[in-house]
């Protein structure tokens, strides 16, 4: 399973961070202070954006764990269309000064992704993934994302195993990010409340019986 460790800056920053870096040397050896000290404020500020630091990632089976930083808007029972199930939807907004990295919300197998690109008329665009957890409960992701100044990568492919908070995947300057649970998952979070990505516990699965007597069971 691939480390949870990664550099503070994102890795998908750096060849932005490097030309930006050009730039500023070339402005301190052609030009005067105040353009450099501008120059140099505007760096400082894409590292500080892309800045990517570990996060811990708690240690419980049954937890789902928020996917990405940002505040906590609803939170409700509300129908699930690829799958056509009913779910509790937890849905996060990142801010644009929050922390871009993408994280699985629990473990399991990696079932199947969708990509909506964006048309004329329309403003976003649409990036989900199904994780199917080793006792059968499904979780999506839905990403939604503006047009202008935003991408979204995803570092999965299905049929892959993908651990509990694992990082898997880069939002840049953020989305709007629905969470799909089992219905009868306990939610551990409210609105307005902000959210740490890989170690906030959104919910908790909730099984009818002992989870390793669910394992006996599916062996």
């Amino acid at each position: 399973m691939p480390s949870n460790h990664y550099p503070f800056i994102a890795r998908e920053s750096w060849l932005t961070i490097i030309i930006i870096f050009a730039i500023v040397l070339f402005i301190k050896l052609f030009f005067a202070g105040p353009l450099f000290l501008l120059s140099l404020l505007v760096l400082l500020i894409i590292i500080y954006l892309f800045r990517d630091p570990h996060r811990e990632i708690p240690s419980q089976p049954l937890a789902i764990v928020s996917p990405v930083y940002g505040v906590v808007s609803k939170v409700g029972e509300a129908k699930e269309i690829r799958l056509n199930v009913n779910t509790i939807r937890v849905r996060i907004v990142m801010r644009i000064n929050d922390i871009y990295s993408l994280r699985s919300p629990i473990e399991g197998k990696v079932v199947e992704q969708w990509y909506e690109p964006s048309f004329k008329n329309q403003l976003y665009q649409h990036l989900d993934f199904h994780v199917q957890s080793d006792e059968g409960d499904d979780v999506i992701t839905a990403i939604r994302f503006r047009n202008f100044m935003r991408r979204s990568h995803i570092y999965l492919n299905s049929g892959e195993r993908v651990g509990q908070g694992q990082r898997c995947g880069y939002i840049s300057f953020g989305a709007v990010v629905d969470l799909f649970i089992p219905i009868e998952s306990k939610i551990l979070v409210e609105v307005g409340q902000h959210v740490d990505s890989g170690s906030t516990v959104l919910a908790e699965l909730i099984h009818s019986e002992p989870l390793s007597s669910v394992k006996d069971h599916s062996e």
